[in-house]
């Protein structure tokens, strides 16, 4: 009785301290890419021994989710993946490491309504236009698609002010969500955010000519204490089966 005692407490302490020793990298990142790396996670675990705390955070915006937000507050990270023009930003206030800087994959904005509803037509600028016109509600992100969404694309499209009062924006959670729960007739956010989203019909990307090609970039804070480590992970997000997740998860590696 002794000596099995004895087994479990040395086999428990054993398992303690490997936890305790095992490295972990704390990784921020935006909707676009969160399903690629949080599908990635395992595989990263058993090739290196580094564990991946993955928390969701957008690339911008004014909820304390933010990317921007945690950093000035000094809530830290080791890697942050997130849009990548957001980065610069972030480089000349001196919270990032721009020589680690990598450029990952192309992601293009798409459409979606309620799973259950006919997906109406958008596969010219003219129908599209329509769409949008005839819509009791529209949501976009507070992040990157959002953005290009209000400011540049209504423009584009030569829409009135009437259709950009049916807009409202859905902060730091998807915007299929509230597609799916019924709060908005239709929904814009990137491709791969809408593909992790239950409950909606993905209906296509926007129309090329008012589309909006996103790139999502990795790179280490100036705060990590583990930047080799960090630097491992950047890289091996560029390998075949990270490529092979984000082409799955609709985004286009870089």
């Amino acid at each position: 009785m002794k000596r099995f005692l004895l087994l479990a407490i040395l086999l428990t302490a054993g398992h303690s301290w490997a936890d305790a020793t095992q490295a972990t990298l704390r990784v921020f990142c935006s909707g676009g890419m969160y399903p690629v790396i949080e599908s990635l996670k395992e595989d990263y675990l058993q090739r290196t021994g580094t564990r991946l705390e993955l928390e969701a955070a957008p690339s911008m915006g004014k909820t304390p989710q933010a990317i921007p937000n945690r950093l000035a507050r000094q809530d830290n990270a080791d890697v942050l993946v997130m849009v990548d023009y957001a980065i610069t930003p972030l480089a000349r206030d001196k919270l990032v490491r721009p020589q680690s800087h990598k450029v990952l994959a192309h992601s293009l904005i798409a459409m979606a309504v309620r799973e259950g509803v006919t997906p109406p037509d958008i596969s010219n600028v003219q129908k599209f236009k329509q769409v949008l016109t005839e819509a009791p509600s529209i949501a976009i992100s507070d992040s990157a698609s959002g953005r290009y969404i209000q400011s540049e694309m209504l423009v584009k499209l030569g829409l009135s002010e009437k259709t950009a009062k049916k807009i409202f924006v859905v902060p730091a959670t998807p915007v299929g969500k509230a597609v799916a729960e019924g709060k908005a007739a239709i929904g814009f956010q990137q491709h791969s955010e809408l593909k992790a989203v239950k409950g909606i019909r993905i209906v296509g990307l926007i129309p090329q000519s008012v589309q909006q090609d996103t790139l999502y970039g990795a790179v280490i804070t100036q705060s990590s204490r583990q930047p080799a480590k960090a630097e491992a992970f950047i890289r091996y997000l560029s390998s075949e089966k990270a490529r092979a997740e984000m082409t799955e998860k609709g985004l286009t590696p870089f």
